[in-house]
């Protein structure tokens, strides 16, 4: 197998998507200067080898930055020593994480009820230890705010997967 192969393999993309997560969310600011370089070169090679495509990207970035956006302007998100707007972090870890829907964790578009599941469960498991390691903080009650999230991306989550697999890619034969 080769190298190029291996990177831009589902297996190394989930592992390498959760070496990301905990770096933007253990990490925040002290480690993006080296996470967020890492995360562009990664994608960077995932599109040049033509494993993904921007189609399938953008749909996950935009709708995870934007609900989270909102959550926080609402209060319902509190980050530590941030205002109304997102981390920097934060869309960073949108934008590693949208690699891993056409990707790692394709098999779940496949299964509308799984990916329904995984986003209600999934997701609040993913911002109670970014709570619980100090990145993010929630006003209101801790376990409403996760049904809350919970209940957003049990929705959101089956719709992302029809986006990204539904998106029109072109096809490189190999030279």
């Amino acid at each position: 197998m080769s190298v190029l192969k291996l990177l831009t393999s589902s297996p190394v993309n989930m592992a390498v998507n959760n070496l990301f997560w905990a770096g933007c969310v253990i990490g925040r600011y002290d480690l993006l200067w080296l996470v967020a370089p890492a995360i562009l070169g990664y994608l960077a090679l995932l599109l040049a080898a033509g494993t993904l495509h921007w189609q399938q990207l953008w749909p996950t970035i935009v709708l995870g930055v934007v609900v989270d956006s909102l959550y926080t302007a609402t209060g319902i998100f509190q980050f530590p020593d941030h205002s109304l707007l997102l981390p920097l972090w934060m869309w960073a870890l949108w934008i590693a994480f949208a690699t891993t829907l056409p990707m790692s964790l394709r098999w779940l578009g496949k299964h509308p009820l799984v990916a329904a599941l995984t986003g209600a469960l999934g997701f609040p498991f993913s911002y109670l230890l970014g709570f619980e390691l100090g990145a993010i903080a929630y006003p209101h009650s801790l376990y409403p705010t996760l049904l809350l999230i919970g209940i957003t991306w049990a929705l959101l989550l089956p719709l992302l997967y029809r986006w990204t697999q539904s998106a029109p890619v072109s096809v490189h034969a190999p030279a």
